[in-house]
């Protein structure tokens, strides 16, 4: 087949055209058209980005015409509007360069650029090259699958390329209907909601904590994108870091004495364990036990009963997995009644951890990292956890206070009980009204799965800290790079090394979650991950030229497997 200019000329027309109706579909069929080589690929992007960018201006236009003519303002200026301006004045680049991928997010945000007059050059380079980016790579995609599944499967190729273009783009439409009918459940008639105090807020749940009083309760643009497209960049970035280093499995040695270095599936209590005896003082009292199967669940509470009375633990109790993530499974037990109640559920042939409930409000992720060969370490992140919450005024129910809270009405399908691995709310809890000021805790675990506020609080890192848990550190086995999270008396204690136990250690796939903190620019976020991504790729291929050998692929796909098969089967958290 013969390609001529007339050819091109009406399929570039129809893919320009194709942009203003749906940019997903135009990018589908421009890479299938470079497939079956009916237009170069440089053509197909280059009509691709045309076509965008214009749409990209009339709806910046639009906005702009708002600002003149009263009538238009009415009929395009809403909350939507209103909340992309709000997150375009906190920052204007990694939102235009965000709503390329999130759904339902682009028509609004660019409104807001020309109604609040954004710089014209500012806004059109930014969203151009966010364009060219989201373009070039969607589009690479798509010819690279396509060259490497035509010459084998043929035309059904073809189908199944497309097929698979479709479903993403359904699943975007989808989830951008789901945003506007929670934007509308969101929208009814305001509760009455009252300045409280943050020192009685302090003095009410958040014992030895900084004040929440410049504390905006708000939900970050990256928490509102789904997880695979928040993490794609960082998967990239791992896929160029392996080919760097020859080994995409590298980071299986980052702790090697630790399963899969840590990256997941590691025993909670073996880690635990292993610090120097020294240093057992700085450790939540805890025990294990097993779960087999076939046991009986009244011969299970024994057995619990047994090894909390060796480890001198007695109720209330927290429960958890041995191998967890993002306090999956994890709960308060007051009486054995409870335990009767968790036990079934837990999977068998799993170990389940029993630990003392910490009486300290204070809670903190402490990162912590090592090269091998270096004689200290240090604390190179540290982040304050405050548990999900509403705050009472004595007029509202629990159920109103989380419904006008945008961090809690975010999250509002765990706390109503909605989410299958979280327990939720009973009624009676949200109906109660709050007193004045009183914090009212929504969830026992802490984790931004259900709504946990991050604060960065590296300012508050000292020397004195450093060291303490420098010693922890290096009184692990090979252990180099992971996180302490742990419960704190007060701050200040915290920052002099002393007044603290630890609950939990996680090894290479903790994250340093600072980064979470609502306040940490988009770009910063991924500046910041992609910085600790290359310390811990740095420090597993210090340990293989030490002799640690990387996991096999297929080992750590059945690890993978089994670990995520525990994470889906563990009971609701509370």
């Amino acid at each position: 087949m013969i390609l001529t200019p007339d050819g091109w000329l009406m399929q570039c027309l129809g893919l320009y055209a194709g942009t203003f109706v749906q940019e997903d579909v135009a990018i589908l069929t421009g890479g299938m058209l470079a497939v079956k080589h009916s237009l170069p690929v440089v053509v197909v992007f280059l009509t691709l980005m045309a076509g965008i960018i214009t749409g990209d201006i009339i709806i910046y236009s639009m906005g702009w015409t708002a600002r003149k003519i009263p009538w238009i303002q009415r009929k395009l200026i809403n909350n939507k509007v209103e909340k992309a301006r709000h997150k375009i004045e906190n920052n204007l680049v990694s939102t235009i360069v965000l709503v390329r991928v999130v759904p339902g997010l682009l028509f609004p945000t660019f409104i807001a650029c020309g109604f609040i007059g954004v710089s014209f050059i500012q806004f059109i380079l930014t969203s151009t090259l966010a364009a060219a980016i989201y373009t070039a790579i969607a589009l690479t995609l798509i010819v690279k699958i396509g060259e490497t599944a035509v010459p084998t499967l043929g035309y059904w190729a073809y189908v199944a390329i497309f097929a698979l273009g479709l479903l993403i783009i359904a699943f975007k439409i989808i989830k951008q209907r789901k945003m506007v009918i929670a934007d509308d459940m969101g929208s009814g008639t305001p509760v009455i909601v009252e300045e409280t105090n943050s020192e009685t807020i302090i003095g009410n749940g958040f014992n030895g904590m900084p004040s929440l009083k410049d504390v905006k309760k708000k939900v970050a643009l990256s928490e509102k994108i789904p997880s695979f497209v928040f993490y794609s960049p960082v998967g990239i970035r791992w896929l160029l870091l392996g080919l760097r280093y020859r080994n995409l499995l590298l980071p299986t040695v980052t702790n090697p004495l630790i399963e899969a270095g840590g990256l997941w599936g590691e025993s909670k209590s073996r880690l635990m364990d292993q610090i120097g005896s020294e240093y057992q003082k700085w450790v939540a009292p805890f025990t294990t036990i097993d779960v087999p199967e076939g046991r009986d669940v009244e011969l299970l509470i024994a057995d619990t009963s047994a090894a909390m009375k060796k480890a001198g633990l007695s109720f209330p109790v927290v429960i958890k997995p041995d191998i967890g993530w993002q306090g999956y499974g994890v709960r308060v037990i007051e009486k054995e009644e409870e335990l009767r109640n968790y036990l079934p559920a837990y999977p068998r042939n799993a170990t389940l951890i029993i630990q003392e409930l910490i009486p300290y409000d204070g809670e903190a992720g402490v990162f912590y990292s090592r090269l091998p060969g270096e004689e200290h370490g240090s604390v190179i992140s540290l982040t304050l956890r405050y548990y999900p919450h509403v705050i009472g005024d004595g007029v509202n129910t629990v159920a109103q206070l989380m419904s006008n809270d945008q961090r809690t009405r975010f999250k509002l399908k765990f706390y109503l009980g909605k989410e299958s691995l979280h327990s939720g709310l009973p009624e009676e809890y949200r109906s109660y009204i709050p007193a004045r000021g009183e914090v009212f805790r929504l969830a026992f675990i802490g984790s931004i799965r259900v709504g946990g506020l991050y604060r960065n609080g590296i300012r508050f890192i000292t020397p004195e800290m450093q060291e303490r848990f420098d010693e922890i550190g290096r009184s692990i086995p090979e252990f180099y790079f992971g996180r302490f999270d742990i419960k704190f008396k007060t701050l200040e204690n915290l920052r002099q090394g002393n007044d603290f136990k630890i609950f939990e250690i996680n090894g290479a796939g903790a994250e340093a979650i600072h980064v979470w903190d609502a306040e940490t620019p988009l770009l910063t976020m991924y500046k910041e991950l992609f910085r600790y991504q290359s310390t811990m790729f740095r420090i597993a291929n210090a340990n293989r030229r030490r002799g640690f050998k990387p996991m096999p692929a297929k080992e750590f796909y059945s690890f993978t497997k089994q670990y995520n098969n525990l994470i889906s089967n563990y009971p609701a958290s509370e």
